[in-house]
């Protein structure tokens, strides 16, 4: 992997009647992803002033190991249940520190 470290950050609205799915998911997703080798650090916050809208920041080693990261079951486990759960598209940034 030859980038510098890259970090996402990923909203997401849920619809609340599939709050209790999504959260589930992104538990699951969170606890695996942490393991991952290639993974700097990884959270998900949930808005302390709209409760269905969820911000991701992850940190990456390079931009390959956010690809792999997406092909892992955990995170497509969590994308299938998002299929659903969206109230709206996923918005993402990807950065580098400056």
């Amino acid at each position: 992997m030859t980038d510098q470290p890259i970090t996402v950050i990923a909203t997401i609205r849920v619809h609340p009647d599939h709050e209790k799915a999504a959260v589930a998911a992104i538990h699951d997703c969170v606890k695996a992803s942490r393991l991952e080798k290639s993974n700097i650090s990884y959270q998900c916050h949930r808005d302390v002033s709209d409760r269905d809208v969820f911000v991701f920041v992850e940190r990456w080693a390079s931009s390959e190991a956010l690809a792999e990261h997406e092909t892992t079951p955990h995170f497509r486990a969590m994308a299938e249940v998002f299929r659903a759960a969206l109230a709206e598209p996923l918005h993402v940034r990807i950065t580098r520190e400056i």
